[in-house]
């Protein structure tokens, strides 16, 4: 058991889904034009938010399932394998804390960068639509459709992406667009 107590505070800060790195080169800069960044963060907040709301009924209904499992039956097996089901939902908690607490870290992240835009119209996103394409299918043809080169394009990407949201934060790009 004290193993177990070690690797979860060893990896209790260690992102297993998305580091902020990813965030920003695959979720925003892999995307090539502000509004397509914009709707990829706003999609992946949409989904852990979602992890986080669904996580938080679940340890509900839970609460109420370990108090009706501690309730005393009048068979004794039954009594044995309750307390087995209450200690099996309880260390699951160490568990679904962390992965809590790397989705409340990853949202952080995000909403910092969703920060950055100015509010992005349909007809915004639209305008750009024909660049992100353009971009997106030049660039799978450049890496001959290899996932792994287009990733390794993405993150060279990331620097041009950066200076692109500073153009985005003085809006000279939405200026540019309309």
């Amino acid at each position: 058991m004290e193993i177990l107590q070690e690797l979860e505070k060893a990896f209790h800060d260690i992102p297993f889904e998305n580091s902020d790195f990813q965030n920003k080169a695959f979720v925003m800069a892999s995307h090539q034009t502000p509004a397509r960044a914009y709707r990829a963060i706003g999609l992946r907040m949409f989904a852990k938010i979602r992890a986080i709301k669904e996580l938080k009924y679940s340890r509900e209904i839970e609460a109420i399932d370990i108090e009706e499992l501690q309730q005393d039956t009048k068979n004794e097996f039954d009594n044995r394998r309750n307390k087995i089901k209450i200690q099996q939902k309880l260390e699951q908690h160490s568990w679904t804390d962390k992965l809590l607490n790397d989705a409340i870290k990853e949202l952080d992240c995000l909403y910092a960068e969703f920060k950055k835009f100015p509010a992005i119209s349909r007809d915004e996103f639209e305008a750009q639509e024909l660049e992100y394409f353009t971009k997106k299918f030049s660039r799978a043809l450049e890496n001959h459709g290899n996932g792994t080169l287009e990733s390794l394009s993405a993150m060279t990407d990331l620097e041009n992406f950066q200076s692109k949201l500073l153009e985005i934060e003085n809006n000279d790009v939405l200026k540019s667009i309309k």
